[in-house]
């Protein structure tokens, strides 16, 4: 990694320590000197985070041609936070600088999508730029709308929030994010949540590109949601997802429909917080067969322990690679271009992370081993040629380092935010304010 890149991001996670500080300063005040203010103050939170990690891939064979090693920054994010007086009105701002960080990708195999494959793309810089009104609450349900750049109400949230470092193989068939949005969330007392969306379609190309608000309100996508079990905090999620997306490449435009549904749990057991998640994602492209994925993932949080699990089964495009194996550019494809085929992937990832606090910092050490084995889909694509083998290993290990909060829920706005505040900071905590993995 490249000294200006290490430098780059110590100055900016080193004013991003200064202002979730801050911010936790303000949040630390005594209630009873603001007694009468209190109800015209707005609720400001910070949380910065950066992950420094180490991935060896197929590090058990060094004639393999997928045998590397690289380091670098992964999920360097500033988050920011303002609620009103009455939680009224909400702002929700997300910086992501992974093109400083990793502007070629990192290590994902079994990854896809924006010009990426067997690395994860590195997301937009405005990750996350959304206003949400609640008009009405009443003894009915609570209804808010929400608008800007962030996530349209499909699929699950952020793998960027979940136990695994690694993001999953269905990253693009089961969220839909930095798109230009505007949501309806109706939330009823029962615990039922329904919420639609109108976007725009087109997926950025790089971390800079903001142009899918010209497409703005060519897709659109709705979620339904249970919430049920436990006393305050739901334990289960049942949900369900539909996504009608349109896209163009080059001269031509694709539509593709998408459907996930999912079943998730976390609460407080005698052993610790345990947390589970069950998905399956589908996509119906107009012109040629879709890709599925099958997710299964879980935690378990004891004291300053954190062991997890994940296994993957789904299918993936494969495009043309712009360069040959043991270049860079094998990693890479044309964005609009036809697909060559697809292969199927299993993918077992076990890790274990422990958690310790210090002054405002959460750091938590972690080491995750990722098996992947590949077989031809269809399009007649040889695992063998592109990899030398169909299985093969990942090692990754690091940090996670957060300021000023813990990992949350990411693209649940209005009336669904605010059952989700920041997760404090505190080593081997057992419980946060808002059931995060």
């Amino acid at each position: 990694m490249k000294s200006s890149t290490i430098a780059l991001a110590a100055v900016a996670f080193s004013a991003a320590a200064s202002v979730t500080h801050a911010g936790a300063q303000m949040h630390h005040t005594n209630p009873q000197d603001h007694a009468g203010s209190a109800a015209r103050a707005w609720t400001v939170h910070t949380m910065a985070q950066v992950f420094p990690i180490l991935t060896a891939s197929d590090p058990f064979d060094d004639d393999s041609r997928l045998n590397d090693r690289e380091a670098y920054l992964t999920q360097p994010v500033l988050m920011l936070g303002a609620v009103s007086p009455r939680g009224r009105v909400a702002f929700d701002l997300t910086l992501d600088f992974e093109q400083f960080t990793q502007p070629d990708g990192e290590y994902t195999f079994g990854g896809w999508g924006e010009g990426f494959i067997d690395r994860r793309h590195p997301h937009t810089l405005l990750h996350e730029l959304m206003v949400s009104v609640t008009p009405w609450t009443g003894s009915a349900g609570t209804l808010s709308l929400s608008a800007g750049k962030g996530f349209a109400p499909y699929g699950t949230e952020d793998p960027m929030s979940r136990p695994v470092v690694k993001y999953p193989t269905n990253h693009h068939l089961s969220q839909v994010l930095e798109r230009w949005t505007v949501n309806a969330t109706l939330l009823h007392p029962a615990g039922w949540s329904l919420e639609l969306g109108l976007f725009g379609g087109a997926e950025p190309t790089d971390a800079y590109d903001l142009s899918n608000i010209e497409s703005f309100g060519d897709s659109w996508s709705g979620r339904l949601t249970k919430a049920f079990g436990g006393h305050g905090l739901p334990s289960w999620e049942l949900s369900g997802s539909y996504a009608r997306i349109e896209e163009s490449h080059g001269a031509e435009t694709e539509v593709v429909e998408l459907a996930n549904t999912a079943l998730r749990y976390e609460a407080l057991r005698p052993s610790g917080r345990l947390y589970g998640l069950l998905e399956a994602s589908k996509s119906f492209p107009e012109d040629e067969s879709g890709y599925w994925a099958v997710l299964a993932e879980g935690q378990l949080r004891t004291g300053l322990h954190q062991p997890y699990a994940r296994v993957e089964w789904s299918t993936r495009p494969e495009y043309h690679r712009l360069g040959a194996p043991g270049t860079p550019e094998f990693y890479r494809y044309d964005h609009d271009t036809h697909t060559d085929g697809a292969t199927r992937w299993v993918i077992a990832t076990l890790g274990y992370g422990r958690e310790s606090a210090t002054a405002g910092v959460s750091y938590r050490p972690f080491a995750e081993v990722q098996y992947h084995r590949v077989s031809s889909e269809r399009g007649g694509v040889d695992p063998m040629a592109l990899f030398g083998q169909r299985a093969f290993w990942s090692v990754s290990t690091g940090f996670r380092l957060f300021w000023g909060g813990g990992p949350m829920r990411m693209g649940r706005y209005g009336a669904l935010a605010a059952h989700a505040p920041t997760a404090p900071v505190s080593a081997g905590s057992a419980s946060h304010a808002h059931h995060t993995p």
